[in-house]
């Protein structure tokens, strides 16, 4: 039942009519399937030149519920984006907008609102990235999705409704950069790209184009981020300080960076020693 709707939306088929009704009829039998089975259809799906079409027929003969109750309920959500389209709607959109590469940008995409219908309340959809990153886990796990691509998804499912004001500081674009990860950045605005697709905006809506030049000059200028990139490190604070391992070592390493990036003049051995001797004695007094 998979491979039909993978064919129609790859080849441009329809499908006929008592074969339509067949699949209707016996949609749940289709969380029967394995795990793997299921994804490397769905993957076939989302690589299709118009994704849209088979994820709409997986809806609309009822494949989708067994495979993910949590999308199938996005049917009927009202979305205050494009006027006449419900939540589902915006996810097609979305999915039919991503970045064709890396192809997982396509999945995160289709399952970037799926915590939408479980944080409904008002009108709103409170905390969604946060519940939508734990069923989106969830929902590859069970599919046995690639561990490297379900952990990049879940991560910018997670952190997708950041809100960028060109008023940032540029501490606070070097904060950010250091929260999503160096290595996420790309597929985080590209994820955001397609959100404003679905959404009806321009594909660079919403400050994109900025934070993205933004966070490429703090990137060029090779400031501090990690704490690879201070000046100084655990061995260093032992020695000069008379440490030991422990989590005030640690607390101390994160004190550090933090002051760092607020301020990346400071990242000298001298003055994060000295930082370093004035927190501590702050915390003995």
């Amino acid at each position: 039942m998979l491979r039909v709707v993978r064919f129609a939306a790859t080849l441009g088929f329809d499908i006929e009519a008592a074969t339509l009704a067949g699949i209707q009829a016996r949609a749940e039998l289709v969380g029967h399937l394995s795990g793997e089975r299921i994804a490397e259809e769905l993957r076939r799906i989302l690589a299709a030149p118009v994704a849209s079409v088979g994820l709409r027929l997986l809806a609309d003969t009822g494949l989708l519920a067994p495979i993910s109750p949590e999308l199938a309920a996005q049917r009927g959500i009202p979305q205050n984006k494009v006027p006449g389209e419900d939540l589902w709607d915006h996810t097609l959109r979305a999915v039919d907008g991503a970045a064709s590469e890396p192809p997982y940008i396509r999945l995160a995409a289709l399952l970037h609102d799926i915590g939408k219908p479980a944080t409904m309340a008002d009108g709103r959809f409170l905390g969604h990235d946060a519940v939508g990153a734990g069923q989106a886990d969830d929902l590859l796990e069970r599919l046995r999705w690639p561990r490297h691509e379900r952990e990049r998804v879940v991560h910018i499912i997670r952190n997708h409704m950041y809100g960028y004001v060109p008023t940032w500081s540029d501490a606070a674009v070097r904060r950010f950069i250091a929260k999503i990860g160096r290595d996420a950045l790309d597929d985080l605005f590209l994820l955001r790209e397609a959100d404003n697709v679905g959404s009806g905006r321009p594909r660079d809506g919403g400050g994109l184009a900025e934070i993205r030049s933004r966070v490429e000059a703090q990137l060029a200028s090779g400031v501090v981020l990690s704490l690879h990139d201070l000046a100084v490190d655990g061995e260093v604070l032992m020695a000069e300080l008379d440490l030991t391992p422990s989590p005030r070592l640690g607390a101390l390493l994160d004190a550090l960076l933090e002051r760092a990036i607020a301020d990346p003049a400071i990242n000298t051995r001298p003055r994060l020693l000295a930082l370093a001797r004035s927190l501590l004695a702050e915390d003995d007094a």
